[in-house]
């Protein structure tokens, strides 16, 4: 039970302690994260409505397609071919791929991934009426897992909350298990210390045991000493000592 709470307060001391890391390094990292997922900033094609722009693709890569979205979902419209004619469909975008927001407040949707495609030069056509960015994931995340304060905050967050929640659980059992320890005692009718029985129905909340049969006397017909004859026996011994 102490040791609960003893680990309990250690995990909580240190889950702040990487909480409070991960929110300074937050601030100092934001820089290279706009510097790495802006599109504005960092991008392999730029294109206007109606645009086309060569560009090679590698393997293990995944590569986003991105529109600038005003709350309304946005649409695809592009066209990916490569070197021998065959367009190249990509998939659309699952819970990983979330909206981005720029430096300058702008939303950017993603609309289309191709996280499969051969490596290869192909060409992109954008045929919806409004810009389009194509970003590298992969060359951004590998940019910015190489600064050091991403890394902080990245293992900050993910280890303090965790911890946090075990220092928790852990606090709750203890309380628990203080709430329990700490009942009275209940003394028996008799007016005597309970019995290894009797506590046991104490601390599980069970009914007490019937009255227990009573053990027969194993000297049965045999007359008992009691306080008062032995009392008699005493001053009749004193009496003939007195006597002589």
């Amino acid at each position: 039970m102490a040791d609960r709470m003893l680990w309990a307060k250690r995990l909580s001391g240190a889950s702040f302690l990487l909480l409070l890391i991960g929110v300074v390094s937050y601030y100092n990292a934001m820089p290279a994260m706009f510097d790495e997922l802006d599109p504005a900033q960092r991008h392999l094609l730029e294109l206007e409505a109606g645009e086309s722009g060569e560009i090679t693709l590698y393997s293990l890569g995944e590569y986003v397609a991105l529109r600038v979205t005003d709350g309304d979902s946005q649409t695809a419209e592009l066209r990916l071919i490569n070197i021998s004619g065959t367009e190249e469909s990509g998939s659309s975008p699952t819970g990983l791929h979330v909206e981005r927001p720029g430096e300058d407040g702008t939303i950017y949707a993603p609309v289309r991934v191709f996280g499969s495609a051969q490596a290869g030069d192909y060409t992109l056509y954008n045929d919806g009426n409004s810009t389009l960015w194509f970003v590298d994931d992969i060359s951004a995340q590998n940019a910015l897992f190489g600064n050091s304060w991403f890394v902080l905050m990245f293992f900050g967050c993910c280890l303090g909350i965790p911890l946090g929640v075990v220092a928790l659980i852990l606090a709750l059992a203890g309380r628990r298990r203080v709430g329990k320890a700490g009942n009275p005692v209940v003394m028996s009718k008799e007016g005597r210390l309970p019995t290894t029985d009797e506590l046991y129905r104490q601390y599980r909340g069970l009914p007490e045991a019937e009255g227990e049969s009573k053990i027969a006397d194993p000297f049965p017909g045999q007359t008992k000493v009691t306080e008062e004859s032995q009392q008699a026996d005493d001053d009749r011994n004193w009496r003939g000592w007195d006597d002589g």
